[in-house]
């Protein structure tokens, strides 16, 4: 969620509405998260059986529920799925059931079942990052009110301009949060790792300069 008058991190979104008008469409949304041990986000107020997920900005799953409260959903750190995630960008979606989240081999990232369960990804697809959705599910105007979630800056997931460089987890400034992402990823190799800040590929000597020249910015 992107607003010019709101500073990211740090102005809070409450709510979010909006209306599923086909039965094959998912809404997700860019929102930045503070402190994910006590990040709650419900669908209470939807008039449809709604599900509701969310993932890290490269696609892969971290928490899921369907009925919560009767067919309304919410997500929390009730099952410990939250647990030592790190703060920064998230994405947040909504779909009706049974439209589920499914990797490139279309594999879906959860179970269907237990309904009533917050769980961490938990299907065959678990460790994959989502690429698509399958199956439909209800249409109709829906609510997410959030607790602990923030605006993001315009470029949202994608960094950018405006942005300090060596930023790892995307919270707007340069502290001790980033320079651990980078001090324990240091040697990994793959895109999409937060501790990539100069997006090489790899985690090495070049993006803990990058962190160390630009620590503090933003503070």
């Amino acid at each position: 969620m992107y607003s010019a008058d709101r500073t990211p991190c740090q102005d809070p979104v409450t709510r979010i509405t909006g209306q599923r008008a086909a039965t094959d469409d998912a809404d997700m949304f860019v929102i930045c998260i503070t402190d994910p041990a006590n990040f709650v986000a419900s669908s209470a107020g939807s008039s449809f059986d709604t599900q509701l997920w969310l993932f890290r900005c490269d696609g892969t799953g971290v928490v899921h529920n369907d009925d919560y409260s009767g067919l309304q959903s919410q997500i929390d750190n009730s099952t410990g799925c939250l647990n030592g995630l790190q703060a920064g960008t998230y994405l947040i979606a909504i779909t009706g059931y049974n439209q589920d989240p499914v990797d490139a081999n279309s594999n879906t990232l959860w179970n269907n079942t237990p309904f009533g369960d917050v769980r961490c990804p938990d299907g065959p697809g678990a460790a994959n990052p989502m690429v698509g959705w399958t199956g439909t599910g209800g249409s109709g105007s829906y609510r997410i009110t959030l607790t602990g979630a923030y605006f993001v800056s315009q470029d949202g997931c994608g960094g950018g301009p405006g942005q300090c460089e060596g930023d790892a987890n995307e919270d707007g400034r340069v502290d001790d949060a980033d320079l651990l992402i980078v001090l324990f990823q240091f040697g990994q190799f793959g895109f999409g790792l937060q501790g990539d800040v100069n997006d090489s590929g790899n985690v090495d000597d070049a993006d803990l300069l990058i962190v160390l020249f630009n620590f503090g910015c933003g503070s």
